[in-house]
This record gives structure tokens, sequence and C-alpha cells, in this order.
């Protein structure tokens, strides 16, 4: 990766009013980031698609979302965790951490990629430590971290979109921001289409879309587990057909996802039908391929311009070689979807300035 000796100066989007508060909190840091005059902002990824896919683990560019560190303020974040049952609307239990817990304005981070709260807390935190007036809430969805197994009927962001409807009547947080990285803010999507006074405003960070998208992440997430599937951009996993869920405990997602959760997680991952499992990859991974030529991978466009909600859309460089998230893709959807923006941010002061302002401005204030 390049390296420069170059000072990031303030985001033209400084100029929206803050609070004094924010507006400290912000220069601090700047002042963090200009200290290192090695710190490259051109984040450029040496590989060919700067992603956030495989759960961020071979992801070191983006220091800002996975396993951050913490920035000023951030040990003094309060925080609850909590096991959510989505029963009976939903068969799963969700692992949440509520960070502010006594805040007044709702934000409901979804991580990207396979990642989980382990990875991507850090960035819940320090988000939460600019404004304590943001209670800000981040989770593991199903199949994911420390929530249950549960493979559904339905494609997989279908099934997180549902996920999350139940979880924000459970949370009591509607209507709340939403802050999703990539394949988060696919299910975020999708719960914004289906249940719009769920959502205050929308901050898509990045979004994913394209034909290179939909072909690497529907092999990668789904069509590597199933034989008789061409493949075109990875290889499958060793060890195929899979006949049993102790043969999928095998695999490099599963086994970690049982070797940080509890025995009785566990047992339920290994008393689940293995043919639910495959059928689940098989319409997840099809249900991204039908999306191929739309502006956002799993919807279709007519759907994403019938969105009414306030949206932000980030991406974290200004590079045209990321496959995954494309630049043009992201300025497509602010032509589709009416009262959005689009914004560069690669840092968390620049992220800040792009966000603070607008949840603030469009989630109302919810009291304990």
């Amino acid at each position: 990766m390049k390296n420069h000796t170059k000072l990031a100066a303030l985001p033209s989007t400084l100029a929206t009013p803050l609070t004094p508060m924010i507006f400290t909190a912000l220069l601090s840091f700047y002042s963090a980031h200009a200290a290192n005059t090695e710190q490259d902002i051109d984040v450029q990824n040496d590989e060919i698609d700067v992603t956030l896919f495989r759960g961020a683990a071979n992801n070191t560019y983006f220091p800002v979302y996975f396993r951050a560190l913490p920035e000023e303020g951030a040990e003094n974040v309060a925080m609850e965790a909590h096991a959510i049952d989505l029963r009976p609307e939903r068969d799963v239990t969700l692992h949440v951490e509520i960070y502010n817990p006594q805040g007044s304005i709702p934000l409901i981070v979804t991580p990207g990629g396979n990642g989980d709260t382990e990875g991507f807390g850090g960035f819940a935190r320090n988000v939460a430590a600019v404004d304590p007036e943001l209670k800000v809430i981040i989770y593991d969805r199903r199949n994911l971290g420390q929530s249950e197994v549960s493979f559904g009927s339905e494609p997989q962001m279908i099934e997180e979109g549902e996920d999350l409807h139940v979880l924000i009547q459970r949370l009591d947080v509607a209507p709340t921001a939403f802050y999703g990285m990539s394949s988060g803010a696919r299910s975020n999507m999708v719960l914004a289409s289906r249940y719009p006074d769920d959502i205050a405003a929308l901050v898509i960070a990045p979004l994913t879309g394209g034909p290179y998208a939909a072909a690497r992440l529907s092999e990668d997430y789904f069509f590597k587990y199933l034989p008789e599937k061409k493949l075109a951009t990875r290889q499958h996993i060793s060890g195929l057909p899979l006949t049993t869920m102790h043969a999928l405990a095998e695999t490099e997602l599963w086994s970690a996802y049982l070797d940080r959760n509890t025995p009785k997680r566990r047992e339920r991952f290994f008393n689940s039908d293995i043919g639910e499992f495959l059928a689940a990859m098989k319409a997840s991974g099809e249900h991204l391929q039908a999306t191929r030529y739309q502006t956002a991978l799993g919807m279709k466009d007519e759907d994403l311009a019938k969105l009414e909600i306030p949206a932000t859309l980030i991406l974290h460089h200004d590079q045209y070689s990321d496959n995954l998230h494309p630049i043009t893709n992201s300025r497509a959807a602010t032509t589709l979807i009416e009262n959005s923006s689009f914004k560069f941010a690669p840092h968390l002061p620049e992220i800040l300035a792009a966000i603070l302002p607008f949840v603030k401005k469009h989630t109302p204030k919810r009291h304990n």
C-alpha cells in the first residue's frame, strides 16, 4: 500500500452546525490522525477488491471498522449485553450489545461481511464515545458471532431483515437510525423496503453492487458449499458433498462459530438439518446472482427507488479498483433514492462528520 506524507483537511461537511461537544471531539480525532503524517488516506488495497467480506479478517486497511482501537473516551462508555429472543415471530435468539444504554438517539450498527460484535464492537463504542445521546446498538446476525443458528427458508438478507423488524420491537427503538456495512447494509435495505416506519435514517457504508460482486459474494458466502454450482472466482471447500452438520463443523467459518459459542448454541447447531443449510445456501446465492445488473446487490432498482427514508451513502475509499463496492453504483443509488447523499469517508472523523448531523436531524429522541 502506498504511503503518503499528507495531512487530512477538515471535511466540508463540518460546515453543518454541530454542538460544541461534537465539534471538540472531531477536532480531537483529527489531531490524533494528523500527528501520524505517514497515515495513508488514499485507502488503496493491493488486492483487486477492497472488501469487508471474509469477516474482515484480511481487512488490514480498515481499522476504523474492524477491531478498532479505542478512541479518546471510549473506555468510559457503558455497555450492556443481551440475548434477545425473537420468538414466536422468528425462530432465533440474537446477541445484542448496547453502548450508552441510557442514550436517547438510537443508532443500530449492522456489521459487514460475516462480521460480528467481536470484530466491530470497537467501532460501535468509538461512535458512542463522541456523544452520550447516541444509544449505539450492535448485534450478531443469525448464524454469526454469539447468535443462534437458524437457516430459514428465505434468502439470507431477507431473513436478516425480518429479524431486524422484530428486534426493533423488542428493543422499543422505532424509528431508529441504521448504519449498515456492505452485507449489513443489504439487510437494512430489506427492512427499509418492507417496514419503513422502523427506520428514521439510513447510512449505507458501503453499498455493494455489480456483476463481479454478485459472482464473488454468492460464491464466497454460499455456493462454495454446493458441488453442483460451477464457480468462477474461488474454489469449493474441501470434503464435498456435505452430508452432516458434523462435516460442516469442520469448515473455517463454522468451526470458528462453534469455538466461541456456548454448549447450548453448539447443540442447536448440531441438531440442525444439513439439507436446510444447503437449501439456504442455494436460495441466498441465487438471490444475489439475480440482482447482478441492479444498482444494489439483493435489491431491484424499482424497490430502491421506492425508498423514502433519508439516506447517506458512505464509501471508505475513492478508488475505482473496488469491484465489490463500485463508486459508480453508490452514485447511481443517489439518483434512485430521492432523499440521499454520497460522501467519501475513510476514517472515523470523516464518518462522524457525515453521520452525526444526519442521524440527529432525522432520528426522534426516545427517553428511557
